[in-house]
């Protein structure tokens, strides 16, 4: 047993280390970016300056070659800031006009940067050269590198070395002679108490990495920060001694409330922008504080050779702290998937019996700590030999949900009678009904042929279709790789839930089928953050070949681990009717049966891949946010459902009304959906949205599953596996009305209506279901089979 809590350990120190490394990785290319962006656009402005004074001596008549002014104000700003190599005026020919250009244009880290200088028609009639040298930047770039580095590997060997000590003391603690007597450290398991410990310590990694990020980029980024806003202060200077010199009264200036809301809104880092009087009263805005003088430029501000006031502005002390919060964000969900990866991965490390032994120590550690309760050991052989492959498999098409659509959009051909957004959603509709239509015929073949063969087949169809994404651009190849993975899709679902369903009992199918739903959740939660990351450093096509590699993986673990299967023969007494009319109109007569599946199971499919997998990426895409911002969003859904789905499948099981809670679900989800009108489409609105929908569909996905799974275990002769066929088909053919609904709705209403819409109609399907329900005194169970 301690082997096993070894592998487990180093499991957990793996993920930990690989969670710090990347911590530190987004943590520096944050930094990276944005010093690069700061350090560029100081330069951005004095060519914006030049620009708008040549265009303004062009409107006067003045030419270019004769501008002595502007002239001066080149040469000032040369001396201003020591990067500048070279400044002038070109012509659009490329002839020096004004100012000067350096001696060696090929230098490495010379950087040339053009800002046209158009007329009153809006031609480009010369241009502004500015060469800058890089040098300063790179050198702080490496200084920011060297930092970063030392910290993530200070967090990485103090994770790896308090989750070791942390490990080696309870191991130890186990294996003291009054171990048997003594209580765990943590109630809830061996693996709770390791990942607590893993938890706490990642934790504190995490924030080490995180202060030291904010401390480098207050040491590196801030002073760019402020040479950035000292050649903002001097643009605005001249612009207020222009209109000085225009006859306008200091006291009377106009236009600077709309010139101070352009700066913030292109420059988050300003946080205030003032007129000074020689005086000391502000003119304009408020009189800094001694704290801002700190972090302030100023430009003084004359005219006819007076010194009329100066103009401050102050640079905002929270910005790179504001910049940094995406990425503490995503180190944050990092954290947690690392948490989860780690408890699948331990599966596959140890395999199902050594699974199976842990989790029976668990159990004994249990019944020490609470000896007056009852604790029985689950059945769970099939679901955990399941789990491992099954985890991997749909984490291989998560990761692709945060770009898939906004990909289809972007290489779909122009010119079709299909709209943009229909195009955007036709992959999914496609993959969808695609396994939709083969749930039926393949639950079939995989119950002659063989549960793990058909699994096996499965996931290197899908890791082909995958390998075909990868490798093209065109769009009509992309739908025809969608629909070979979808085909592999629907072989390893229905082979993997025929094997959790074959090896349960009645007792605890919910159970088991939570420990199926478990491992598809934990994908949904892991995939879009990681895809989205994915995508946003390596490229989409690069995405889609780490999933076929992931998706060829579950193929070698499936051999490996799943049990044999051996082919049903199925006897003249339980072969299904060759009439397929016969069978179906059979099956559709099961009492409660239809209900159950259009009032709920159709509409909870329909909405979470309408909002999961098309509305929300697509919005969210063209509102302007990130990949990795779409895949967090992403994540609360899965999230959710993780932590409630054991506990509500749990409860079904043990209080008998898997109906009620089935109804409770669908209200809860439907409900959840319409408040996205009023609410707004905000970030916010969104994620509580999401956290609505996974409350809801917590409840009702276990208990759902396992009242289907008892009309197929009660149902007549014959009749098992239409009634799963049937569910299954019905589950993903919302699932492939989602998207397509979704796409119509949302060009026809917007967002926030098309979500409202196809709430109301989860709500109506869950409202019929209750009265159906409440006809009944308490659950009734599916029909007996006829003897």
């Amino acid at each position: 047993m301690k082997r096993l809590l070894w592998w487990f350990l180093a499991v957990l120190v793996s993920v930990s280390a690989g969670c710090m490394l990347i911590s530190g990785m987004l943590a520096f290319n944050t930094l990276r970016n944005t010093q690069k962006d700061v350090f560029n656009a100081k330069f951005s402005v004095a060519a914006q300056r030049a620009a708008t004074a040549a265009e303004q001596a062009v409107a006067l008549g003045m030419p270019l070659s004769d501008q002595s002014p502007l002239e001066a104000m080149l040469a000032r700003e040369t001396i201003l800031e020591p990067a500048i190599a070279g400044f002038g005026i070109v012509s659009a020919q490329g002839q020096a006009l004004l100012g000067q250009r350096p001696a060696h244009t090929t230098q490495p880290t010379l950087t040339l940067l053009e800002q046209p200088i158009r007329n009153d028609l809006g031609e480009t009639i010369a241009k502004v050269a500015l060469y800058y040298d890089t040098s300063a930047r790179l050198q702080a770039e490496q200084q920011l590198r060297q930092r970063i580095t030392t910290a993530t590997w200070t967090a990485l060997l103090g994770v790896c070395a308090a989750t070791l000590v942390a490990g080696f003391a309870l191991l130890r603690h186990i294996g003291t002679p009054h171990a048997r007597r003594a209580r765990p450290l943590i109630t809830g398991g061996l693996r709770l108490s390791l990942t607590a410990m893993a938890a706490l310590v990642l934790s504190l990694g995490m924030l080490w990495i995180g202060w030291q990020a904010h401390r480098a980029g207050q040491d590196l980024i801030q002073p760019d920060q402020l040479a950035k806003t000292a050649a903002i202060v001097r643009s605005s200077a001249g612009l207020i001694e222009r209109g000085l010199a225009a006859g306008i009264p200091a006291q009377a200036l106009v236009g600077l409330d709309a010139h101070t809301d352009r700066l913030r809104q292109e420059n988050p880092e300003i946080a205030s922008l003032s007129f000074i009087a020689t005086t000391g009263h502000a003119l304009y805005g408020a009189v800094p504080t001694a704290t801002e003088k700190r972090l302030a430029s100023t430009a003084p501000v004359t005219h006819a050779g007076i010194a009329v006031g100066e103009l401050v502005v102050v640079l905002d002390p929270s910005i790179l702290a504001r910049l940094l919060q995406a990425t503490l964000l995503d180190m944050v969900f990092l954290g947690a998937i690392s948490l989860l990866m780690a408890l699948e991965l331990l599966a596959l490390a140890l395999g199902s019996r050594g699974a199976r032994a842990l989790a029976s120590t668990e159990v004994r550690q249990q019944r020490l700590a609470h000896p007056e309760q009852q604790h029985t050991p689950w059945r769970t052989t099939s679901a955990s030999s399941v789990r491992p492959a099954l985890f991997l498999f749909m984490l291989s098409e998560e990761l692709t949900r945060p770009f898939l659509p906004g990909w289809a959009r972007q290489i779909a051909p122009e010119g079709q009678t299909l709209s943009p957004e229909l195009l955007a959603g036709l992959p999914l509709v496609l993959f969808l009904a695609t396994v939709a239509l083969l749930q039926w015929p393949l639950a079939s073949w995989s119950e002659r042929r063989g549960r793990k063969p058909g699994f096996i087949l499965g996931a290197l169809l899908s890791a082909t279709g995958l390998a075909l994404a990868a490798a093209t651009q065109h769009y009509g190849l992309f739908l025809a790789a969608r629909l070979l993975s979808a085909a592999g899709f629907a072989l390893v679902f229905v082979s993997g839930q025929g094997l959790v369903i074959d090896g349960s009992m009645p007792a605890d199918r919910a159970r088991s089928l939570a420990q199926f739903v478990r491992a598809i959740l934990v994908a949904g939660l892991c995939g879009p953050s990681l895809g989205g990351l994915i995508a946003d450093h390596w490229g989409v096509q690069t995405a889609f070949a780490i999933c076929s590699v992931l998706a060829l993986l579950v193929a070698a673990v499936a051999w490996m681990q799943l049990p044999p299967s051996t082919p049903a023969a199925p006897t003249a007494q339980e072969r299904p009717s060759t009439n397929p009319t016969h069978t179906l109109g059979t099956v559709l007569r099961q009492p409660g049966l239809m209900t159950l599946l259009i009032g709920c199971a159709l509409p909870a499919k329909l909405l979470l891949a309408a909002l999961c997998f098309y509305l929300l990426p697509v919005y969210l895409q063209d509102t302007g946010h990130s990949s990795a911002t779409i895949g967090r969003l992403q994540t609360i859904y899965p999230l959710t459902m993780v932590l409630l789905v054991p506990l509500a499948a749990r409860l079904a099981d043990r209080w008998g009304r898997r109906s009620l809670f089935v109804l409770m679900g669908g209200l809860l989800a439907g409900c959840s959906a319409m408040l996205a009108w009023p609410t707004g489409t905000s970030t916010t609105a969104l994620a509580l949205v999401l956290l609505g929908l996974g409350l809801g569909q917590s409840l009702s996905i276990a208990p759902q599953s396992a009242l289907i799974a008892d009309f197929a275990r009660n149902a007549p002769a014959g009749q098992s596996a239409g009634i799963l066929g049937l569910f299954r088909l019905v589950e993903r053919g919302g699932s492939a009305l989602g998207p397509a609904t979704g796409a119509m709705l949302l060009t026809a209403w917007g967002f926030g209506p098309a979500l409202a819409c196809i709430g109301l109609l989860v709500l109506g399907g869950s409202v019929t279901y209750g009265w159906h329900l409440f006809q009944q005194p308490a659950d009734t169970p599916p029909p007996q089979p006829a003897h």
